[in-house]
């Protein structure tokens, strides 16, 4: 290895290392209540020292959240192979965005709430998380696009108006407001059998019935 190579890999360690310190501080104190010092103090790295990796706390925040994004996106890619017709790939779909609230919850937040998050519009990374985004949503529109052709999705659905209204619903029953929290407790209801009722509800909106008959 060249001293250039091993300069390059003691980078990509010591960049690591800082995500993931600062990872750990986002997912446990949230966004607001972090500073760099404290990722300073958590990787035992100069203040000073972070800056030569990363341009501020922002930055490293969409570093992360490219981390979530790229972990949805391959849930995404796994679910769509299994399916056989579009209506089944859609189903696994939506269900492969609940367990990546389930099993992600941090990054799952990232991506939620790195919308309201000012990024700089000279971080090179943004265009990586768009990319990656963009992808994640094409796949979710090929899907509906597939399932109209095999006739078990509508052919009245609008692939774009349909993820879009799919998504939303989907981050809707995710992110409770807290009226809907005490409707639920009222009633005995937990939040994974609203999720999956919600899941189960919006796909049959979709469904071609006339393809069962």
């Amino acid at each position: 290895m060249s001293i250039k190579d091993r300069k390059e890999k003691e980078k990509e360690i010591r960049r690591k290392q800082i995500m993931d310190t600062a990872e750990n501080l986002f997912f446990k104190n949230g966004y607001e209540n972090v500073t760099m010092a404290d990722i300073a103090e958590g990787t035992e790295l100069a203040r000073s020292t972070l800056y030569l990796y990363f341009k501020n706390k922002e930055e490293i925040y969409l570093a992360i959240a490219i981390r979530g994004s790229k972990i949805l996106n391959k849930m995404f890619n796994e679910s769509y192979k299994k399916g056989k017709t579009g209506i089944e790939k859609m189903t696994m779909l939506a269900e492969a965005f609940s367990k990546f609230y389930k099993e992600y919850p941090g990054y799952y937040n990232a991506n939620w709430f790195s919308h309201s998050v000012h990024f700089e519009e000279d971080f090179p990374e943004i265009d990586e998380l768009i990319k990656i985004r963009t992808e994640s949503f094409a796949i979710v529109g090929k899907t509906f696009q597939m399932g109209i052709k095999d006739g078990t999705i509508r052919s009245d659905a609008d692939p774009v108006k349909s993820v879009l209204v799919l998504t939303a619903s989907i981050q809707n029953v995710l992110n409770l407001t807290p009226a809907v929290e005490l409707h639920m407790k009222n009633n005995n209801l937990t939040h994974d059998e609203l999720i999956n009722y919600a899941v189960d509800m919006m796909i049959h909106s979709f469904e071609n019935k006339q393809a069962k008959k």
